[in-house]
């Protein structure tokens, strides 16, 4: 437990620092609804859903996260904040995870975020290329 508190703290610290003072004066954070969560859709240059259709998520108010697939829990964190004028969903996952949890570790732009649905895309700073995630209830 120690780990993820000092792994969120650093997450925090690190969005924090990338933020460009638009984070003052915002609370209204959106935080995901409790319970098990899946993924409905992913795209990184081509669908990769079918990578996830094993796995479970699922997001405590405290910032922990879980995922579950293949007999195997990857325990990571998860943030929400004001960066660049945009509110934003970030994940982590700590220690080894396989590679399909490593590509959903990025800063998501919230597109949607509801109590059974959530709608994230990230934009990569290399090649422009949009990147589609959406979760939504088990």
């Amino acid at each position: 437990m120690r780990l993820l508190s000092s792994a969120l703290l650093l997450l925090a610290l690190t969005f924090a620092a990338c933020s460009n003072d638009d984070n003052s004066g915002n609370s209204n954070n959106p935080v995901p609804a409790s319970g098990a969560w899946k993924i409905s859709y992913f795209f990184d240059k081509q669908d990769k859903t079918g990578n996830y259709t094993s796995y479970s998520f699922e997001f405590l108010s405290n910032g922990a996260m879980s995922a579950t697939g293949g007999g195997q829990t990857y325990n990571g964190a998860w943030l929400t904040g004001f960066d660049d004028s945009k509110n934003k969903f970030l994940i982590d996952f700590s220690g080894a995870v396989p590679s399909a949890l490593q590509e959903l570790e990025e800063d998501w732009l919230i597109i949607q975020m509801t109590d059974d649905s959530m709608h994230f895309e990230h934009t990569s700073g290399g090649n422009g290329d949009t990147d589609i995630l959406k979760f939504s209830k088990n």
